[in-house]
């Protein structure tokens, strides 16, 4: 694993945080987090999400504009999917169920979006929410997220790709 703070220049990174937060940015309403649990009826599994990359194509008319800063430095040779996640605020902080983002080896990384009392957990590393960090791991790795108590929601952008 892999953390990188201040990943992309500060205007590209401000470029990504006014876009994804404004009222004209798509968000898709997601029934559930991670379909793990499909029993869990708990009112807060859910999220919203963006595709930017999905089934070998472009899924998004921001793929371009909002990505390539990130994408030139990862230096992806395959991509994956590229999936945006939106986790409003609650009054707890709730920690998802864990999951692995592919069942089999390739790359993966989390952009973070915004700066929030949100994390990522690693089995014993959490890695906390900061705006413009960036982590690096492998696409099979047991991990979990969160939502955030201390700002409106906390987005992320989920890579995967080889």
């Amino acid at each position: 694993m892999k953390i990188i703070d201040n990943y992309i220049d500060e205007n590209s990174f401000k470029v990504i945080s006014e876009t994804m937060s404004s009222d004209m940015f798509p968000w898709f309403f997601n029934d559930f987090k991670i379909n793990i649990n499909l029993n869990d009826n708990s009112v807060f599994n859910y999220q919203f999400t963006h595709r930017f990359y999905d089934n070998a194509r472009v899924t998004s008319k921001y793929f371009d504009n909002l990505l390539n800063p990130i994408l030139k430095k990862i230096n992806a040779k395959a991509l994956i999917r590229i999936k945006a996640n939106l986790n409003p605020v609650s009054h707890e902080l709730i920690r998802y169920d864990k999951h692995v983002d592919q069942d089999y080896s390739c790359k993966a990384a989390i952009y973070y979006v915004n700066s929030n009392d949100g994390y990522t957990m690693f089995d014993t590393q959490k890695v906390e929410s900061k705006g413009n960090r960036i982590v690096f791991f492998d696409a099979d790795t047991v991990h979990s997220g969160t939502n955030s108590t201390d700002c409106k929601n906390r987005m992320v952008i989920n890579f995967n790709y080889f």
